[in-house]
């Protein structure tokens, strides 16, 4: 293969890439947790993914979940543990061992089908009715995702 055709490929692959990344849709998710009663500060946490504006379930995803407390950033936060497919198409299902009770965020980390990650903060304990909900102080995006990275709608 000569030089000439050789760059000639890199360039279409190249101009390729961005418009697969750029035509990806971003995701919406529901979370919601229960305690785990035989192990304290232990929850299990359920995932539900949508395409956020085609509102389709998101299957075949790859993505891990890391937890940390916003009042407290660095000082309490939790090893990413992989998310589980559920047989319900776009659900996932991930256990959480948290170090206390309070505001989380969870975030929620894509390797498939693309980058990205969605951030979802929780209430654990401590607040009747609250426990492993969303946040009333969460101040993200829709759907109080609150997305960082990735691309944009």
């Amino acid at each position: 293969m000569s030089t000439g055709r050789f760059k000639l490929m890199v360039a279409a692959a190249v101009g390729v890439l961005p418009l697969s990344t750029a035509a990806a849709e971003r995701k919406a998710a529901e979370v919601e947790c229960t305690p785990v009663e035989e192990q304290a500060l232990t929850y299990d946490c359920t995932i539900a993914l949508r395409g956020r504006k085609s509102g389709e379930p998101i299957v075949d995803a790859e993505f891990h979940v890391g937890v940390d407390m916003p009042s407290m950033p660095g000082a309490h936060s939790v090893r990413p543990v992989p998310a589980e497919a559920q047989p319900v198409p776009g659900t996932y299902r991930v256990r959480l061992q948290l170090e206390m009770t309070g505001e989380w965020a969870l975030k929620l980390d894509f390797t498939e089908p693309d980058r990205d990650r969605v951030v979802k903060k929780l209430h654990f304990g401590g607040r009747e009715g609250h426990d492993g909900r969303e946040s009333e102080a969460d101040h993200g995006a829709m759907n109080g995702d609150m997305d960082h990275g990735g691309h944009g709608e």
